[in-house]
């Protein structure tokens, strides 16, 4: 007797109660009829049906018929018989139940697909030889469907995710989350980037916070803090400073948005998320076009001031009013080529063209400046300077020269000015002394732009220094140059 027969067979003879004796196999046929599990058993090697519940001739056929007789290949067709009756005839053979899981069914026109988990398990007769296969069938459509909708809102997550990361990613944004209920926070690997922090380093509220310029910070902490209003509008914007930890300070720009819960009928902060993006070297080049709109200022005043001085000078020594035309044309047309030589460093454009020589400088930067020879004086070895170096110098010299034209000893016919150089093996020594020109009561109150530019250039593009003297018989600088610069 098989296992099915004997739990039959014991049900019948069974005793829950009073009654229970009139539960035999007829009661039990009807039980089986109306589980919710597809059931069918088949007998022999050939596997031909000896009883199938409603369920199972329903969800495989069309008619509400008999299966008793009948083979898996009659019952649901050859095209998925063959895969069943395969498993049927190895559990035949080895005794071993065999399961199947989400096997999909759609041999029946016009119904929809539908989805099994099935288990073939052996059936033994008498003399505990296998007799058959009992098959049971489980719908698990909707638990099939459930998890394909799953994947594929989880497959739309991620893409969506893949394409916000890119998308972060091609404009180099930071992104960030601050946890306001637990203080968690989280940071993309640019954001750390940014801050100059390990990939690896946990982010934390009190790292930001240290991270925030000094001058910057009570403007961003109060407008962070305006956020845990459920009444403002939850959006932040910040053009702020970061100071990293090799102490670099960076410009960011913060953007974001705080999501509000609403707890007991209460709206209250939950969550800040945004995106930060580096904006230093465009600070940058706001702050150097700021430099070169003065700069631009500064030059004009001063080509009006030059110009008027280099007529008044040519006037005094000019014989005819020829004479002063062809002299004062030379001094323009010297002034032109000294801006020429400056120009570069004003704008910001690479120098083009060769190598040269302090030597050249100078004479190129005071030609339009003196009305004689005997007012300069120049002493130094040839000394040859590369042309990035060149035009810083130039600028340099130029501002020195200018002022020494408005101000100092070339303002008057008999003031000179010497520009003397020496160098060793590692730095040049460069001297501007002007004599025999208006006495100096005092040194200026403030230094000015022109002579801030000079310090700016001499510090940041040659890597020295230079001090200015003002002694009463006339202005004495003297500049110190790595001679690594001077070569570039």
């Amino acid at each position: 007797m098989s296992p099915f027969q004997e739990w039959a067979s014991g049900l019948n003879e069974f005793r829950f109660q009073a009654g229970a004796q009139d539960f035999g196999p007829d009661a039990l046929t009807q039980l089986l009829e109306h589980v919710p599990l597809a059931l069918a058993v088949t007998l022999g090697s050939d596997h031909r049906c000896v009883f199938a519940n409603r369920l199972f001739r329903s969800a495989f056929s069309t008619r509400d018929s008999d299966f008793i007789g009948k083979t898996v290949s009659e019952i649901i067709g050859d095209r998925y018989a063959a895969g069943i009756a395969t498993c049927q005839a190895r559990v035949f053979e080895t005794g071993e139940t065999y399961e199947i899981s989400g096997a999909p069914f759609d041999f029946i026109p016009n119904r929809e697909t539908t989805y099994w988990d099935i288990k073939l398990v052996p059936t033994r007769g008498g003399d505990d030889r296998i007799s058959g296969v009992l098959i049971i069938g489980a719908n698990v459509t909707d638990r099939v469907k459930a998890r394909a909708e799953a994947d594929r809102q989880a497959h739309h997550e991620a893409l969506h995710h893949e394409r916000l990361a890119l998308a972060a990613e091609a404009t180099e944004l930071g992104l960030w989350e601050w946890d306001v209920r637990t203080g968690q926070t989280y940071w993309s690997e640019r954001q750390k980037e940014i801050f100059g922090l390990p990939i690896d380093q946990p982010a934390t509220y009190d790292v930001w916070l240290s991270s925030l310029h000094p001058e910057d910070r009570d403007q961003v902490l109060k407008c962070v803090t305006s956020l845990l209003d459920p009444n403002s509008d939850g959006r932040l914007q910040l053009e702020h400073r970061i100071t990293r930890p090799d102490d670099e300070t960076r410009w960011i720009i913060a953007r974001g948005r705080m999501m509000y819960d609403v707890v007991k009928g209460v709206r209250v902060p939950s969550r800040l998320l945004g995106t930060i993006l580096d904006i230093t070297e465009r600070r940058k080049g706001e702050e150097t076009r700021q430099l070169l709109v003065q700069e631009l200022n500064h030059r004009v005043k001063n080509l009006f001031a030059m110009a008027s001085g280099m007529v008044a000078l040519t006037a005094k020594t000019a014989q005819t009013p020829r004479d002063m035309s062809v002299v004062l044309r030379g001094r323009l047309q010297a002034l032109a080529r000294a801006h020429e030589l400056i120009r570069p460093a004003i704008t910001g454009d690479e120098p083009a063209g060769r190598e040269t020589s302090i030597d050249e400088i100078v004479r190129v930067v005071l030609a339009p400046h003196i009305d004689q020879e005997t007012q300069m004086s120049i002493d130094g070895t040839l000394f040859p300077v590369g042309p990035r170096a060149a035009t810083s110098l130039t600028l340099v010299l130029h501002e020195l020269a200018t002022n020494a034209s408005k101000y100092g000893a070339l303002s008057v016919h008999e003031g000179q000015v010497q520009i003397s150089w020496t160098h060793d093996d590692s730095t040049l020594l460069l001297l501007w002394q002007e004599t025999n020109g208006p006495r100096i009561a005092t040194a200026p109150a403030a230094e000015g732009f022109g002579s801030q530019l000079a310090r700016t250039s001499v510090t940041g593009q040659l890597g020295g220094d230079i001090h200015y003297d003002w002694r009463s018989e006339g202005l004495h600088v003297r500049i110190r140059l790595p001679l690594d610069f001077l070569s570039h």
